[in-house]
């Protein structure tokens, strides 16, 4: 059974100061201690869903207990969590039964703001997920894009275009995400393309040889070019008669054409062509 790690005399709870900071002008008496492992949950809202390699930091809190207390909020007899999730996954994993947190009762909004700019001021989150979080706070909260620009230290802009980013179809989501594209500009300019079909295409392109959002913008803006075509030309020797055929590919072999040409004929006697029906 593993042995119970707690915090070290001479060393005091360590947390980042934009979040002791938030809960002081909230709360002047926050509530420090340890809470037994069984009672803490995990936030549905929780903006990270990739919560990465816990390996390493398993150990750590293994050999040293956790340094930065769990921040949680009470809900239904047990402590949800506000932030971190990661320290309470590996404090799990390292077989800790209580770990030591900040408990502090606050509305379900702004809880989820505390979690987003954790999250955000440590670069913790992927686009998606900064892009995913910050719709929550419109939708679920009615947040206009200025209110949140605020409550997260961000312009207006980056959080209007950051919720244009969910915009994008699943799957071409899920393919950067594989791709590994985290860039917002890129995706904005994937996100304007506006055609399932094109997305793809240039996800296809980029998984060949990665390239920036320029190239993006340039596919973009470009028309789209005409398929390439073989054309069948014929005039009779009195120039009164003209037959023109298009095939949908760019190269069309001699047997192609006369095997058309015999359809032709064939669909004329049997007389399966509706404006010669009356001939």
């Amino acid at each position: 059974m593993p042995k119970k790690v707690g915090l070290p005399d001479f060393i005091k709870m360590k947390h980042d100061h934009h979040l002791v900071d938030e809960i002081s002008l909230r709360s002047k008496t926050p509530v420090i201690r340890n809470i037994p492992i069984e009672k803490i949950v995990a936030n549905q809202l929780q903006p990270r869903r990739d919560m990465g390699d816990l390996r390493e930091l398993t150990d750590s809190i293994r050999e040293n207990g956790i340094i930065e207390p769990v921040i949680v909020k009470p809900r239904d007899g047990n402590f949800e969590i506000i932030a971190g999730e990661r320290r309470f996954r590996a404090a799990k994993e390292a077989g800790m039964s209580e770990i030591p947190c900040i408990e502090h009762d606050i509305p379900d909004n702004e809880a989820l703001e505390m979690s987003i700019v954790e999250n955000i001021q440590r670069k913790d989150l992927n686009v998606f997920e900064q892009a995913y979080s910050i719709r929550s706070l419109a939708e679920i909260y009615g947040y206009t894009h200025e209110e949140i620009a605020k409550k997260i230290g961000k312009s207006r802009v980056t959080v209007s275009e950051l919720i244009r980013v969910t915009d994008l179809p699943e799957e071409i989501r899920d393919k950067c995400l594989q791709l590994g594209i985290d860039s917002k500009t890129f995706l904005l300019e994937l996100t304007k393309m506006g055609d399932l079909e094109k997305m793809e295409a240039i996800l296809c392109q980029y998984g060949k040889k990665p390239f920036s959002r320029e190239e993006v913008k340039e596919q973009r803006k470009s028309p789209a070019a005409a398929p390439k075509s073989f054309k069948f030309n014929f005039v009779s020797d009195d120039k009164k008669v003209k037959i023109n055929f298009q095939f949908k590919q760019e190269k069309v072999d001699r047997e192609k054409v006369i095997a058309v040409l015999e359809k032709l004929i064939r669909d004329i006697r049997e007389n399966k062509l509706k404006n010669l029906s009356d001939l």
